[in-house]
């Protein structure tokens, strides 16, 4: 490694918050499974920046770079362990679509099969992490949500596309309906609202999402017909961008549910998520484990 080499990935170190845990219990399933350990935790303590304003973590381009890290020096440890299993805990409100969708097929290309442990929530970009899963792990406060991309409006915060295509539907079945004369102002000012540059964008996020949610489904070997039907319903089935999908929702959508698995486990995974859920922050905590033991992979 060069002199530029070493500066950049000083500087990324900065950048990001990528750390090898150091836990015994953790450690000791990371070997008796031979499996590697990953952590990807936004905390509910948000950080201040001052005596007015605070940030919570959310799912960014310094997330990416953080994965990236990560799954270099895991790639580099495991090369001894000869694993290409991973538990994943997965703990996010969400955030940019871009940078979910990179980190989740970042995640997918390097293992073969994976655990992901959903404690409590992965919503919105966390649901197209948790889709890496061979199988998802939720138990009765886990919470998955939509993966509806959303825009903001106006002065009132971030909107999913899916108001704005549901408002022009409606409006177009009322005017097939009624003669223009009939046409009420209020309905003629919420024409006026729906900005047709608007509109081609909100179509282009949403085929955006069919296809990042299409690749990752595809690459955790799910059928067409069950990537057709989860698609559809994550993306334009469900009423409300915050809408719970709890562990028999995401069942009968056609995830690959795990709510029965190992106790210890799931306990474990609960464990380290407390860890770090109550720590003031403004980005993901990223941990990692890699077994130390030299085993054959299952």
């Amino acid at each position: 490694m060069g002199q530029g080499d070493k500066e950049v990935q000083t500087g990324m170190r900065r950048f990001v918050d990528v750390e090898v845990e150091q836990d015994a219990e953790l450690q000791e399933l990371c070997d008796d499974k031979n499996v590697v350990l990953l952590a990807f935790v936004s905390s509910y303590v948000p950080r201040k920046h001052n005596s007015t304003s605070s940030v919570r973590a959310t799912i960014s381009i310094g997330d990416e770079f953080g994965i990236e890290e990560a799954l270099n020096q895991i790639k580099q440890g495991i090369s001894k362990a000869k694993t290409k299993k991973a538990y994943l805990l997965i703990n996010s409100p969400g955030g940019l679509e871009s940078s979910s969708f990179k980190i989740a097929q970042a995640i997918r290309d390097t293992f073969d099969d994976i655990t992901v442990f959903v404690p409590h929530i992965a919503a919105s970009g966390g649901t197209l992490l948790a889709l890496t899963g061979n199988r998802i792990r939720m138990g009765i406060m886990s919470q998955l949500s939509s993966v509806d991309p959303q825009i903001p409006y106006s002065n009132r915060g971030l909107v999913s596309v899916n108001s704005i295509m549901r408002a022009k539907e409606m409006l177009d079945q009322k005017f097939e309906k009624q003669p223009e004369q009939e046409i009420s102002s209020l309905d003629k000012y919420m024409v006026e609202m729906l900005d047709p540059v608007i509109y081609e964008e909100v179509c282009g996020l949403l085929k955006a999402s069919k296809a990042y949610l299409s690749i990752i489904l595809q690459k955790t070997k799910y059928a067409q017909e069950e990537i057709d039907k989860i698609s559809r319903i994550l993306i334009f089935g469900l009423p409300t961008h915050s809408c719970v999908i709890d562990k028999n929702l995401a069942a009968e959508i056609g995830l690959k549910i795990v709510s029965d698995g190992d106790a210890t486990e799931w306990d474990l995974m609960k464990k380290w998520l407390a860890k770090y859920v109550n720590e003031e922050t403004d980005h993901h905590f990223i941990r990692y484990c890699i077994p130390k033991t030299e085993k054959v992979a299952d």
